[in-house]
């Protein structure tokens, strides 16, 4: 996964997220709109084989979005950690 930043502002970002695609998108989106700083979080893929999703932040102004990503980030990275332990497990089984 790369990030290329399009726009920044104070209080959103737009970025493309190049190696990736709906998969992890609606991972970060789902995980971003559980913040109540979050305004809207939203991306699009203009063609599958040929573009790669760009997603766009808008936060309140009580945080930043760059804050908003990195707090996400590390949610997700916490879920994915316990559902592989649970793999794991039960897999020992």
């Amino acid at each position: 996964m790369e990030l290329e930043l399009i726009e920044k502002g104070e209080d959103s970002i737009l970025i493309k997220i190049i190696g990736e695609d709906h998969t992890f998108c609606n991972m970060l989106r789902a995980e971003l709109l559980k913040d109540d700083n979050v305004v809207s979080a939203v991306y699009m893929i203009e063609h599958p084989l040929t573009e790669p999703p760009k997603f766009y932040l808008k936060v309140k102004r009580d945080k930043s979005p760059e804050k908003a990503l990195m707090d996400a980030a590390g949610r997700l990275v916490e879920q994915l950690e316990d559902l592989k332990k649970q793999l794991q497990k039960e897999l020992k089984k």
